[in-house]
């Protein structure tokens, strides 16, 4: 279910910017409308007669900017009772206009997780992951801190692992491990198999490849895959079949062309996922987020 203390927490983080005395106009008057929250302000300042002479990354964060605000309002309904889905259509709207920003792209993946819409929700949450990243148009006082950074990949993965279809590591560039200086070592991997056994499914091959181009976009030298299953079957098959699983991927991407070390650890069926909320899903969704092989790129 979505957690509007998030989201709230998401908005009071941006209350206390104050622009700088080099921005541009639409910069400025957009800053001081926000803090006022006259979110009609913020589009009257992203308005090209206040954008002359601003650089493009300024007329980029001024827009990003009225996205803000249209955010805080939206949080500010949510707070006192609203749906949040019924904001849908304007959330989106911003997000496209101002591409993003991570705050809007989260409360987006909030909507499609409510209505699971699983993959969607993965692609927000990524995008969200790697907005937050960005130097350029998420400067320091807009950007999440640590734990919601994490929480922003835990979702990720969560929503990867529940999709139907396959969806990738990276939305938006190069795949990463680490966002504004907060270490994602290990992600978990969808890599899907013929049932009981440790032979790829098609949506596991796509899935499979999507992780080789993740591993050498990132050049991690050395990855450790952790293998695990759902609690169906005896412990000692579940063992044996995720340490199976785990090696397949290994000598899948070492034939691919991954040049590091590689390590295989069998977990079966001794750690479930633990998803944000498990009572959003039934049995059969929960056996298939056991079903997965993390990832860890860390020493």
């Amino acid at each position: 279910m979505f957690q509007i203390r998030d989201l709230l927490f998401a908005s009071a983080a941006i209350l206390a910017f104050t622009a700088p005395a080099f921005a541009c106009d639409g910069l400025r008057l957009a800053s001081e409308a926000l803090n006022r929250a006259d979110e009609a302000g913020t589009k009257v300042a992203a308005d090209p007669v206040n954008m002359k002479g601003c650089t493009t990354e300024e007329i980029a964060l001024t827009r990003r900017v009225a996205a803000l605000a249209t955010f805080n309002r939206v949080a500010a309904a949510v707070g006192q009772g609203a749906v949040l889905a019924t904001f849908e259509t304007e959330l989106t709207a911003a997000s496209r206009d101002a591409g993003g920003p991570w705050q809007v792209l989260d409360a987006l993946g909030d909507i499609s997780r409510e209505r699971k819409d699983y993959g969607a929700a993965a692609t927000y949450y990524q995008q969200a992951l790697e907005d937050s990243a960005n130097l350029e148009l998420t400067p320091d006082w807009m950007a999440p801190d640590r734990t919601y950074i994490e929480r922003l990949d835990r979702l990720a993965s969560e929503m990867r692992l529940a999709a139907t279809k396959p969806v990738k590591l990276a939305s938006r560039g190069a795949c990463k491990f680490s966002y504004r200086g907060v270490s994602i070592r290990k992600k978990a991997t969808p890599v899907r198999y013929v049932f009981g056994t440790a032979e790829f499914t098609s949506e596991g091959l796509e899935s499979a490849k999507d992780l080789f181009e993740c591993l050498k976009s990132a050049k991690p030298p050395a990855i450790t895959l952790i293998g695990h299953t759902d609690p169906v079957g005896t412990p000692e098959a579940n063992m044996t079949l995720s340490i199976a699983r785990a090696e397949a991927l290994a000598h899948y991407l070492v034939d691919a062309g991954y040049p590091g070390t590689w390590t295989v650890i069998g977990k079966g069926e001794e750690e479930p996922f633990q998803p944000d909320d498990p009572s959003a899903y039934d049995e059969a969704m929960l056996h298939q987020l056991d079903r997965r092989v993390d990832v860890d790129v860390g020493k």
